[in-house]
């Protein structure tokens, strides 16, 4: 049975959470969003070592919440999340070594957001066995509920009120809102990422996530289930819902 790592983008500013520190280490009932997202991982008993990508200047922070498990490896994130998981990635072979097993090809390379902290060990689970199978990319998402539509490319503005116009629907009954972790095997996500370091010059050129980078290099990406318990904290109001959840909800 093959290793699996994951990496933990938590490199994010939090400003939009209205934070003064880093979106990873704001507290979520008592503990850091990064350090619940790298101990759900964990709780998935498949996963051999963490990467957790830290801000270059909250690195002490970072070190001191990890540093004491030989599983777990900080390292500094980049300016944009593509190059943030990109350094991750390029960590990996060394914490192989260092946890004396063998990164070949196919091993299971999971990518996780540290503000999706609560995601369940189900959706973990699923990805690797679905890579385990032989598919390349796996990862979990959501039907989306909401109607959809598509604006033009240019807002406009009555009286001061910022407005789009409709060109389109889209149809929904195809549509899935992408969650985390995505997974993927080694050779196929390092690839993906070595082909699209151009693209790191300015965050409008960078990927919104690494799912899309296999999909430009050729690959078929697959989809499991995801989670309601998986939703992303980026702002104050998903910080209160997170703390419902976590106080209130079975995962």
């Amino acid at each position: 049975m093959r290793p699996v790592f994951t990496i933990v983008t938590a490199a994010g500013s939090g400003t939009r959470l209205g934070s003064d520190r880093p979106k990873a280490l704001v507290p979520l009932v008592g503990s850091p969003l990064v350090q619940r997202a790298v101990a759900g991982a964990l709780a998935c008993q498949r996963i051999t070592g963490i990467i957790v990508t830290a801000p270059e200047g909250a690195l002490r922070d970072f070190h001191a919440l990890f540093d004491d498990d030989p599983r777990i490896r900080v390292v500094a994130g980049g300016g944009v999340r593509q190059e943030s998981v990109y350094r991750g990635l390029q960590e990996i072979p060394v914490l192989a070594k260092d946890l004396d097993v063998v990164l070949d090809d196919l091993t299971p390379i999971l990518i996780h957001d540290a503000a999706r902290c609560l995601t369940p060990q189900r959706v973990f689970n699923e990805i690797i066995t679905v890579l385990e199978a032989g598919h390349c990319a796996a990862i979990p998402a959501l039907p989306v509920t909401d109607t959809q539509k598509i604006v033009a490319t240019q807002p406009e503005t009555v009286c001061d009120i910022p407005i789009e116009r409709v060109t389109a629907a889209a149809d929904r009954s195809r549509l899935r809102a992408v969650q985390t972790p995505q997974g993927f095997h080694w050779r196929t996500i390092i690839d993906a990422h070595r082909d699209a370091i151009h693209r790191w010059e300015s965050e409008a050129h960078a990927a919104t996530d690494d799912a899309a980078l296999v999909e430009a290099h050729g690959h078929d990406v697959y989809l499991t289930r995801g989670s309601q318990m998986s939703l992303k904290i980026t702002t104050p109001i998903d910080l209160t819902i997170a703390q419902y959840l976590l106080k209130h909800a079975a995962t």
